[in-house]
This record gives structure tokens, C-alpha cells and sequence, in this order.
């Protein structure tokens, strides 16, 4: 009885030998001589003794460990997207002049009222008792248009740059948050900075004529802001007293922010009523939603394409849904920052005025007597400080580059490593696990016959 393979069996050329494999140990020890990274020699160096092998082997791992953890937290650093704030001054040669809005305290004049809306108006805003079932037909927006001071009467004196007039012609009337109020907009930039560059107005609030003040304040309630923008001025706005000029220089800021997955989560999204978006115009449009939630209606003073409340729907839900709002903690509003804002920052001095000469041009033009003047007039300068930008802008603090020089740094300080290391190590792997496969392929055992005689 014989056997034969069905597979020739390989032969050395030389002496007809099979060749020997290289075991993996073998191979390792290769590597480890020949890699770049440090320390890892003298464990596969079987020349020097088993001892000092085992203490650079502790060595090398305790190494390896502490890399280890560095670089995690190298990465978690960079995972949480930390930011800094960067400020800078931007230049320019002119500058685009902001809106302003104003409004006089004084909303309504009496002489525009008949007795039984002013019974009901003063009714409402001292929030004493009546019947107001009977005024539910009233068209609040109407009264409100109607009764309302005209800018013909407010606006006694308007000078831009100067020298060139402006007048009522130049101001828009809205009715917004404070009621109905006033903006002057101009599409015409400024060269120069100062008083000679400067928006005056004087400004008649006819205190004489009034169904009432809120919070018991006489003046007018002013707010500059960019051209595109919807003035907040009840929440956002500042006050300016009768009976004195006011100078407001004003401060341009920009302000950058990040989007995510950065902290301040910014967006540039459109709003559904007023365009531009800023988080305050956000969540008035927020609060929009919230009062006709609960009340099926808007108040007079909001924005949004929504019928409007009645008298009773104002006074029995709206106001006190708009009002409860900021309390109500079951309200969420998904308002990020703006990624790009433009505000200015006005610094505001005022000084008593008019003086004597200036009373005495007021009783024998207009009739008016000191104390109508000190008491209902006011003056009110504007114009920027200068024609400088502050840019405050968020970036990152922490970059791609940032992170792989941190990384590339501790690995070659603990190491000696370096992203070639990586590659020796893994052109490593690939091959002897490759070698491996082929030779388990060739060297598979073979199939035998047997052969009776």
C-alpha cells in the first residue's frame, strides 16, 4: 500500500528543504527594532537581558496609557466647542444712520374722544369698574389712530445734518408695543461724526391735551435702532424728559455670534411677521402666539395677521395673557441669539432748557408761556460718536488644527511618536495578517489515496 498528494510537495532549490516560517514573535521583535517609536527597541532586543526587557516593556505601557488618556481629553476639549470673544474696531469712512422711533407717553388727547369713550378710557387704564360690554363694538385700532397725537402737532422743528429741513413728510406713524409711535428713516449715510452731523428734533408732547399717562410719566419714550428692524421701544426703548435738550451720541456695535454645535447656537432664520430676526423680536413674536392661544386674538399693539380682540376680549383674557406670559413657566420659546446683530449703544446727557431769551421767542411766536414750555417741550440731538464699529464676535477657541498640534505634540513629548508611527504600526498589522492568510492557504493540509495491491 502506497499514498500519493494530489498537491507536488515544495522544495528549497538548494538542499530540497522545506523553509522554514518566521514565527510571529519573530516578527515582532523585527518591528520593534525598526520602528520609530521610542522605548519599544529594547523590548523585542532578545541581546539584553529578560529583566531590563520587562522594565522597558512597563515603561513603554505606562507610557502608552498616559498618551492615552491626553488625547482623550485633547478630543473631549475639542467636542465641547469651546469659544472666545474677540473684539475689534472696524473703520469706516461713513456709516449708514440708524431709525429713530419715538412716542409720547401721552397716547390719546381728550379733545379727540367723545365723554363716553373717555369715561371708558380712563375706566380702563385705572383699572376701575364698568360696563364695557357696552363698547364692545369698538374698533380699538380705529381709536387708537384717531385719538393719537399727529406728528403735524408733535413735530414743532426737524434739521438733519444741520442744515436741511425735515418735517412730518419724513416720520412714519405705526401703531407697536407702546402704541402709536413715530420713525424718522433716512437711506442716506454719514461722513462725519458729532452735532454737525447730527439728527434735531424738537418735540411738543401737548400735555394739556390728555386722557392720562401711563405709570403717571410725562415725556416721550425713544428708541434708535437699524432701519430694518421693528422698534421695541416699550421693553427696549429710553425715556426723555420735557423741558430739557437731550444729546445722544450714539455707538454702533456689531455683534457675532456661532452656530451650533457651539454654546451660543445662533440663527439667522426669518421670523414669520417681522423679517429681520433678533431673539427679542423672537419672542415677541412668541408672546404673539401665546396671547392667541389663549384668547383667539391679537391685542391692538402686536404684530401678526390675526383678527383683533374686542374690548371685552382685550380686557377679560388679552392683557392678562400677555402680561402672564414672562411667568408662565410651561412657556418654551426656541429663541437663539442672532448670528449677526447690529445695535447701537446711545450715551445720553441732557441740560435744563429753554432759557430765558429762548421763553421770551416762545410767548411772542407760538404764545406759549414758561411754563407750558418747561412743561410740554423738549429738544433731542442725535448723531454718532464716531464713525468706528465695535465688532464683537465669537470664534472658535479651539480648531481642527489646534487639536492635531496638540495631539502630534504629546505623542512625539511621551512617545517619540508621530502620525508616520501610526502608519509603520498599522502597514504592520495589515501585512503579517495578510502573510498569515496566504500561508494558512498554502500549507492547508492536503487530501491522500489509498491504493490496495
Amino acid at each position: 500500500m502506497f499514498t500519493f498528494s494530489n498537491r507536488e510537495a515544495r522544495t528549497d532549490s538548494n538542499d530540497g528543504k522545506q523553509p522554514e516560517k518566521s514565527s510571529l514573535t519573530d516578527e515582532v521583535c523585527t518591528f520593534a527594532g525598526e520602528t520609530t517609536l521610542h522605548g519599544i527597541r529594547y523590548v523585542g532586543n532578545r541581546s539584553i537581558c529578560a529583566a531590563r526587557r520587562y522594565i522597558w516593556c512597563i515603561l513603554v505601557f505606562i507610557a502608552l496609557a498616559f498618551l492615552v488618556i491626553i488625547l482623550k481629553e485633547s478630543v473631549v476639549n475639542y467636542r465641547s466647542y469651546p469659544v472666545a470673544t474677540k473684539i475689534s474696531i472696524a473703520h469706516y469712512d461713513e456709516i449708514a444712520f440708524p431709525a429713530v422711533t419715538f412716542c409720547n407717553y401721552n397716547q390719546l388727547r381728550q379733545s379727540q374722544v367723545s365723554d363716553e369713550e373717555l369715561k371708558y378710557i380712563r375706566a380702563f387704564f385705572s383699572g376701575n369698574y364698568a360696563n364695557f360690554s357696552n363698547i364692545n363694538h369698538w374698533n380699538l385700532t380705529e381709536l387708537y389712530l384717531r385719538a393719537s397725537h399727529s406728528i403735524n402737532d408733535l413735530l414743532t422743528k426737524c434739521t438733519w445734518m444741520s442744515l436741511e429741513d425735515c418735517g412730518p413728510d419724513n416720520f412714519t406713524t405705526d401703531i407697536i408695543d407702546f402704541g402709536v409711535c413715530y420713525t424718522f428713516k433716512t437711506t442716506r449715510n454719514v461722513s462725519h461724526a458729532g452735532v454737525s452731523s447730527s439728527l434735531f428734533l424738537q418735540i411738543n408732547i401737548n400735555d394739556t391735551d390728555h386722557t392720562g399717562h401711563e405709570q403717571g410719566i410725562k415725556g416721550i419714550k425713544m428708541m434708535i435702532h437699524p432701519a430694518d428692524e421693528l422698534p421695541l421701544v416699550k421693553s427696549f426703548g429710553f425715556s426723555v424728559s420735557p423741558g430739557f435738550h437731550t444729546e445722544i451720541a450714539l455707538k454702533g456695535v456689531q455683534t457675532k455670534s456661532l452656530p451650533d454645535p457651539y454654546s451660543s447656537k445662533c440663527t439667522g432664520k426669518e421670523l414669520q411677521y417681522t423679517g429681520t430676526y433678533t431673539k427679542a423680536l423672537c419672542i415677541e413674536e412668541c408672546r404673539f402666539d401665546y396671547v392667541v392661544a389663549k384668547c383667539g386674538c391679537k391685542l391692538t399693539n402686536m404684530i401678526g395677521d390675526v383678527p383683533e380682540c374686542t374690548v371685552l376680549q382685550t380686557i377679560n383674557c388679552g392683557d392678562a395673557a400677555y402680561n402672564r406670559f414672562v411667568s408662565d413657566r410651561n412657556v418654551s420659546c426656541d429663541c437663539p441669539v442672532a448670528c449677526d446683530q447690529l445695535t447701537y449703544e446711545p450715551r445720553t446727557s441732557s441740560t435744563l432748557w429753554p432759557d430765558p431769551a429762548t421763553i421770551q421767542s416762545f410767548e411772542i411766536n407760538d404764545g406759549y408761556t414758561k411754563d407750558y414750555v418747561r412743561e410740554n417741550i423738549l429738544q433731542v440731538s442725535i448723531s454718532f460718536e464716531d464713525l468706528d464699529m465695535t465688532v464683537v464676535e465669537l470664534v472658535p477657541s479651539y480648531s481642527v488644527n489646534q487639536l492635531l498640534s496638540e495631539l502630534g505634540g504629546n505623542m512625539g513629548l511621551i512617545c517619540g511618536m508621530s502620525l508616520i508611527t501610526i502608519v509603520e504600526l498599522l502597514d504592520f498589522v495589515f501585512v503579517a495578517i495578510l502573510q498569515r492568510l496566504i500561508k494558512t492557504k498554502e500549507f492547508r493540509p492536503t487530501k491522500t489515496h489509498t491504493i490496495s495491491k
